[in-house]
């Protein structure tokens, strides 16, 4: 007889993406608007910091990391370009193994 969990870990299925290779113009143009919003951007994300909030969201990020998700519940991902079939394969069964 299965546990519950195990029944769950049976019918999760982890899928791995590949994010797109950016082209270094256009990771200046991201770090010339990081620069230019940079206090906007730290204002922002300080609502996270030691709130209950932050808590609840790494506790969701254990969880999901379970089901292979990032904390906010995206699929997780490799950097694309040469070699990311290869990066997306290595990290399925890493995640595999930590089921």
């Amino acid at each position: 007889m299965k546990t519950f969990k195990e029944l769950i870990d049976d019918l999760v299925e982890l899928t791995v993406g590949t994010r797109e290779k950016k082209t270094s113009g256009e990771k200046m143009k991201d770090k010339a608007e990081y620069r230019k919003n940079k206090v906007k951007i730290k204002a922002r994300n300080k609502k996270y910091k030691k709130t209950a909030g932050a808590k609840m969201l790494a506790k969701k990020g254990e969880r999901m990391a379970k089901m292979g998700k990032t904390a906010t519940g995206k699929a997780k991902t490799v950097a694309g370009g040469s070699g990311s079939a290869q990066r997306a394969k290595d990290l399925k069964q890493k995640l595999q193994k930590k089921k």
